[in-house]
């Protein structure tokens, strides 16, 4: 009987060892980020950065094209500024309805969000989607537009 309940004892504890690892890893914990409705006043802006180079976007598409390993004067503001709040301010070019180009810009502005989450700094991080309304370039041409599917990092002062 006694080699029984052992046999039984190690397939148990054999079992919930093979459960545990085969179960589907967490993902690591990503802060909050708060939706914010309007933009920022100008007044209140630290440092502005376009991270047209770092984080762009293809067309109709909230995934992140490239690494966002180009962002190294962000990384210093952000550490100089803990006390400040991100802002990540999501942009489309012209093409679509606005109420769509909004919802994408805002999809935009959380990828670059979550990213940042990842990076651990102690700043509040905000999202917004400013949709086409501010173009850095012409949406006359493809390249233009290209341009525009983009994200802004600000830093402000609450």
């Amino acid at each position: 009987m006694k080699k029984i309940l052992a046999l039984l004892g190690s397939v148990l504890v054999a079992g919930c060892f093979i459960c545990h690892k085969t179960q589907p890893q967490k993902k690591p914990e990503i802060r909050q980020v708060v939706e914010q409705r309007a933009p920022v006043s100008e007044e209140k802006v630290i440092t502005r950065h376009s991270v047209v180079e770092a984080a762009n976007f293809y067309f109709n598409s909230s995934e992140i094209r490239s690494d966002m390993n180009k962002m190294n004067e962000l990384e210093k503001d952000i550490k100089a500024n803990p006390d400040a709040i991100i802002l990540v301010e999501g942009h489309t070019d012209n093409i679509g309805t606005e109420e769509y180009n909004k919802e994408l810009s805002l999809d935009r502005a959380k990828a670059v969000a979550a990213v940042l989450a990842k990076q651990g700094y102690p700043n509040q991080i905000r999202v917004y989607g400013a949709g086409s309304s501010n173009p850095i370039a012409s949406n006359e041409t493809a390249a233009g537009r290209a341009q525009n599917r983009r994200v802004d990092v600000v830093l402000v002062r609450e």
